[in-house]
């Protein structure tokens, strides 16, 4: 079964939502939904055999983490990005990230949409696989 999740803050309350068996539509929708500010992070989680993929951030940039059927650590990374230092909130937490490790709505989305797939062609370039 496939569960996507997030959050929505409101100052220091945070209701936590879930979805079960989501269209991809619904789950595109909440990634453009993400603001960097009450909502801040979506995952998607596949049971059997676990795996996940979290999308945190935005409006403009997102961080995208996850760990494959393998238990390798995975990061969606643009390495033509430049190392400029970048403020954003993720899962409600404001942190500093490198440039290089931040995509955009668009390459977010894809990430997604390959997770959904489960890679079939292996990972990318784009993939930091650990």
């Amino acid at each position: 079964m496939i569960t996507l999740a997030g959050d929505d803050r409101d100052g220091s309350k945070t209701r936590d939502w879930e979805v079960e068996n989501p269209e991809l539509e619904r789950i595109i929708r909440s990634i453009a939904d993400l603001d960097g500010n009450r909502l801040t992070e979506i995952s998607v989680t596949e049971d059997e055999p676990f795996r996940y993929l979290s999308v945190a951030g935005g409006p403009d940039l997102y961080l995208v983490t996850g760990e494959s059927v393998d238990g390798e650590i995975l990061q969606l990374t643009e390495p033509d990005a430049g190392s400029e230092q970048i403020e954003l909130v993720c899962g409600g937490q404001m942190g500093l990230f490198e440039r290089t490790s931040l995509v955009t709505q668009a390459q977010a989305i894809g990430a997604v949409s390959e997770f959904l797939r489960g890679f079939p062609d292996g990972f990318e370039d784009a993939w930091s696989v650990e």
